[in-house]
């Protein structure tokens, strides 16, 4: 049975309601007389999977396992005891926990699984492997498909599924060719209208965290879910965005864990089809007060809401600076490299003759701005307070006024002296004061956001009357 046709019957199953059970009618048995007469792996969410066997022999049955593979995850093939008490005739469950006491699991992932039985008497059986999607069973999902993108919803919105559908599918024909990918794996979005919906469904926060922000979206790369708060229109981005991401994560391969945010998220912006925020205005802002951290600092985004939207616009510029002066067959052959060497310096070096610090000095010599010099390579820019912007002339479609060579006193701008909080397409597994978008996951699951922070002046001052900023 191919992927696409699997797809669909997940989707039947879904829809109606019924626990995905792929065991066949008949019997399993082996010469030693082990008969398996029934199994099951049910999703519970969000507490995760529950395994049932009902088997028998002609010995003893004293051990029974439950083998699995979440496709697509890093964790390989691995296996739990199954409860039971030993006899001629057993039924036995184990459980696969999701969030607390186990390993977070997204809805939507796919499940291999088998099961092993021994008796006293030597005899040993193991069933065929079978195949489950782990679904979120409080709602009647319905699908919308293309090629090997499948989008899930409740909501009977059809229109509002075909544009999630539709940007997915206009990231991939945008980033295909940047990434090199000439096929793709099957990738499943599920969607929510309610944002009350969603909150079960993404990995735990602490309460301030879950006060303060909204996650409108999170890409969990090697499970190949995307997870999507989808109120209307405004979810197209960040379905771009996200998805991209998991484009990004397939391309490199095992080296997607070891990108540095500086280009995973500058590759997800351009992807993103309908970016929310003009990063070209923060960058300014950092530019023109100093600010600017090298690439070599960006492994993840650090710091106050305005350092880190900062940073995206960095990593914004550094990849549409790569891809215009370089080419996509570039950037594709930079994947590849990624996946071969695990390491950005040596996978740079192999393809643009470059390492973070000489491709930081191009990109800044691009933009008309001075190379940092060995002494200022040693420490980061802290976060403080930045001053107003002053437009002076465009470079490569920037408005940039160059740092000054002496301190001068900023302009001031009225800054509240706390925390904006901040707006994020997902947040990592992890909880940090640290982080505050998916470059500062990267190493935590495979899990990618994007922290879109309005802490900028101007048009964007209205927010912090709200109280709430979106997380995207």
């Amino acid at each position: 049975m191919n992927q696409r046709v699997l797809l669909f019957v997940f989707a039947l199953l879904i829809g109606a309601g019924i626990v995905a059970q792929l065991a066949p009618a008949s019997l399993y048995a082996d010469d030693a007389g082990i008969e398996v007469t029934k199994f099951s792996a049910e999703s519970q969410f969000p507490d995760g999977i529950r395994f049932h066997i009902e088997a028998r022999s002609n010995d003893e049955i004293d051990e029974i396992r439950v083998f699995f593979r979440l496709l697509g995850g890093s964790l390989g093939s691995a296996y739990r005891a199954v409860g039971f008490e030993p006899g001629i005739s057993v039924t036995g469950e184990a459980t696969l926990l999701s969030g607390t006491g186990g390993k977070f699991i997204p809805p939507g992932t796919i499940l291999r699984y088998s099961f092993e039985v021994r008796d006293n008497g030597g005899g040993l059986h193991r069933t065929d492997d079978q195949e489950m999607m782990y679904t979120d069973g409080r709602f009647n999902w319905e699908t919308a498909s293309s090629d090997l993108i499948t989008v899930f919803y409740y909501d009977g919105d059809a229109e509002k599924a075909k544009g999630v559908l539709d940007a997915a599918n206009q990231a991939m024909e945008r980033m295909a060719p940047v990434l090199g990918l000439e096929s793709s794996d099957p990738m499943r979005i599920l969607t929510y209208s309610e944002y009350s919906d969603m909150l079960p469904a993404i990995p735990f926060r602490s309460q301030a965290t879950r006060e303060q922000l909204i996650t409108e979206g999170l890409a969990f790369a090697e499970q190949r879910v995307l997870l999507v708060f989808n109120p209307g229109d405004s979810a197209k981005g960040t379905v771009a965005h996200e998805f991209t991401h998991l484009l990004v994560a397939q391309a490199a391969g095992r080296g997607h864990r070891q990108l540095p945010a500086w280009l995973n998220e500058g590759l997800a912006e351009y992807g993103n089809i309908e970016s929310s925020f003009s990063y070209d205005v923060a960058l300014r802002r950092a530019i023109e007060s100093g600010r600017l951290n090298p690439l070599w600092y960006q492994r993840t985004f650090v710091g106050k809401p305005g350092d880190i939207i900062a940073a995206y616009g960095q990593a914004s510029s550094v990849v549409q600076h790569m891809i215009s002066r370089h080419g996509n067959g570039k950037m594709a052959e930079l994947m590849r490299a990624m996946h071969a060497t695990q390491d950005i310096d040596k996978a740079l070096g192999r393809v643009y003759s470059l390492d973070q610090h000489s491709l930081d000095a191009e990109w800044r010599d691009a933009l008309g701005l001075e190379p940092l010099a060995p002494a200022e390579e040693a420490t980061p820019v802290p976060p403080t307070s930045q001053p107003t912007p002053s437009p002076e002339a465009p470079i490569n479609g920037l408005t940039v006024t160059p740092p000054p060579r002496t301190p001068s006193t900023p302009t001031a701008i009225p800054i509240p002296p706390t925390e904006a909080p901040a707006v994020v397409q997902g947040q990592s597994q992890q909880e940090d004061s640290r982080s505050s978008g998916c470059g500062a996951s990267l190493n935590h699951g495979g899990v990618y956001d994007l922290a879109l922070i309005a802490l900028l002046a101007g048009p964007l001052a209205g927010l912090w009357g709200r109280g709430l900023f979106k997380r995207r």
